[in-house]
């Protein structure tokens, strides 16, 4: 468990400043899935679903203040793997000023949306887990939907280490009406991997995360004629060791199919990525999963968008430096695609 987090918030500025938003590190490289969880048990037909899920990088400029993220929040809104989605889910909206303008900007088309994730508690039907007034930084997940919310609970992990131990990283599980159907999500950011975790310690976090949302789900009975799906920057390369026992800790099946790309995360391809990580290996960390046991649509497809972004620029010590891209992590659509 965390404990004496106010008292700790002195190190956050310099251990943050090392490695949040640390993508997974990994070694194997992505590759489209290659282990399937038990097929699921229910196959009632669901409603058509387009859910959207993208780590935007929108550090706080308190600590970053180089990456754009107004600028970004701007050319989010006007991409286009933000148009015609049912649901989406930002990851690392972490800069008030920014995700509130991303939210903004998007409001006229995603006109339900929670709050950011352990920001307050302002704004949410419950509020459950680890979460602290006290600690630094908020979670950074915020749903966006186009059907009425009918329920927002967020829940802070009970445990985390590096820089994740200084923010309300959890899940924010949202019930939707679509269309008279009850959908249930969950938008997650899962622990990242970091150099201030001991050996081993990011993937036992990353999986005892993983078990407190099939814990959180499991209690609440669910009926099985109602889908869900949980989504976001799980951590967890499709392509790696960790891949098959996420989806069992989550009691999720993989996608029907991986088509585009292979990598959500890719400094090969990736101009932001390559100038934060420029030796890291390409992976596939973000994900959107349906639950076993409950209605799915009839085809659940997970797709990397590598969208490149108009030309962006930022300046730091006399020097400018321009980027291509939205994000240092692709999008990934999922439903029918």
């Amino acid at each position: 468990m965390r404990h004496g987090r106010a008292a700790a918030a002195c190190a956050f500025v310099l251990l943050i400043a090392s490695s949040a938003g640390a993508a997974g590190t990994g070694t194997a490289t992505a590759s489209p899935t290659a282990t399937a969880a038990a097929a699921p048990t229910v196959t009632t037909a669901a409603p058509p679903l387009r859910l959207v899920t993208s780590n935007v990088m929108m550090l706080p400029r308190t600590l970053y203040p180089n990456w754009g993220q107004l600028q970004r929040a701007d050319l989010i809104a006007a991409s286009g793997y933000v148009q015609g989605a049912d649901v989406l889910v930002f990851q690392e909206a972490f800069d008030n000023g920014a995700s509130d303008r991303l939210q903004a900007n998007l409001r006229s088309r995603y006109p339900y949306q929670t709050p950011v994730l352990g920001r307050s508690k302002s704004g949410w039907d419950r509020t459950e887990g680890a979460y602290s007034s006290l600690t630094p930084e908020d979670g950074g997940v915020t749903v966006l939907s186009k059907w009425p919310i009918l329920e927002k609970v967020q829940h802070v992990y009970g445990d985390a280490c590096g820089a994740d131990w200084f923010s309300n990283k959890g899940f924010v599980y949202v019930v939707l009406d679509v269309n008279g159907t009850r959908v249930h999500v969950v938008g997650t950011h899962t622990q990242a991997d970091d150099s201030a975790c001991g050996s081993g310690e990011a993937a036992g976090v990353r999986s005892a995360q993983n078990r407190e949302i099939d814990a959180f789900l499991d209690a609440r009975a669910i009926p099985a004629a109602e889908p869900v799906v949980i989504v976001g920057d799980l951590n967890t390369d499709a392509g790696g060791a960790e891949y098959a026992g996420m989806l069992a800790d989550l009691d999720v099946a993989a996608p029907d199919a991986d088509p585009g790309p292979a990598a959500s995360f890719d400094p090969a391809t990736n101009s932001v990525a390559y100038d934060r990580y420029p030796d890291e290996p390409a992976q596939r960390l973000d994900h959107a999963l349906l639950r076993n046991g409950h209605a799915r649509p009839a085809r659940w497809n997970n797709r990397v968008v590598d969208e490149h972004s108009p030309l962006w620029s930022v300046t730091s010590w006399g020097t400018t430096y321009t980027f291509d891209d939205y994000s240092d992590h692709y999008p990934v659509v999922a439903g029918d695609v």
